[in-house]
């Protein structure tokens, strides 16, 4: 770990995608080219933060997040993620 609370960059790249609507928090359960996702509702705007396995799976990840009804206004390739907080009984 680098600093503390954040997490340094693994295999693939770290992105962060901000945009409006709301999606669930297991928007990428399963998902092989989008990892160590992290959904932060900031209302109006929603925030999440992962790991792409490919640059060339961005649009494929762009497509389902606007499916799941995030409209995504900005990305941005990011050196490191927030770590994920566990809430107590979760």
């Amino acid at each position: 770990m680098s600093r503390a609370g954040i997490l340094p960059r693994d295999r693939g790249s770290n992105y962060v995608f901000r945009g409006c609507g709301a999606i669930p928090e297991w928007a990428a359960e399963g998902a092989e080219d989008f990892r160590g996702v992290l959904v932060v509702p900031v209302p109006p705007e929603t925030i999440v933060f992962g790991t792409v396995a490919d640059p060339g799976c961005l649009p494929a990840i762009l497509r389902r997040l606007e499916v799941l009804g995030m409209h995504v206004e900005s990305v941005h390739r990011v050196r490191e993620l927030p770590r994920q907080r566990h809430r107590a009984g979760a």
